[in-house]
């Protein structure tokens, strides 16, 4: 059995780029096979893109770009990303197709005292989780 090299083994960043290939094409709304057919590869191959076990390739990257719709920089952290690559809380619910829906409908609600109800429905419920 051939050893992997250590300098081709996944990485962090590489987590992240799967995490945020993830996030995108579920906003996108499309499965698995279908963004595989539009880069070329299977959809077991961008399952393992997501889960961050295989390196996507430079070619690779500018077809998601495209496939997705979104900015080179949306795949890369940058000094100005709050997001980090040690929050998989995080990086999970944006993952989630919840996670999605409520990212994309929470900012549609413009009264501050909805909000505020919404958060502490959030709240309450968190708690008699962590309690009950």
């Amino acid at each position: 059995m051939k050893k992997r090299n250590a300098s081709k083994a996944p990485t962090k960043q590489d987590a992240y780029l799967g995490e945020r290939i993830r996030e995108a094409r579920i906003a996108a709304g499309i499965s698995q096979t279908t963004l595989g057919e539009m880069l070329g590869v299977s959809y077991q191959q961008v399952q393992k893109y997501e889960d961050g076990t295989n390196r996507v390739n430079g070619g690779r990257i500018g077809r998601l770009v495209t496939a997705l719709n979104r900015p080179l920089n949306y795949f890369f952290p940058d000094a100005t990303d709050v997001r980090s690559f040690s929050d998989p809380v995080a990086s999970a619910f944006m993952a989630s197709k919840e996670g999605q829906r409520i990212a994309a409908k929470y900012p549609r609600i413009t009264s501050s005292k909805a909000r505020r109800a919404v958060m502490d429905l959030i709240d309450e419920l968190t708690t008699e989780n962590v309690n009950g």
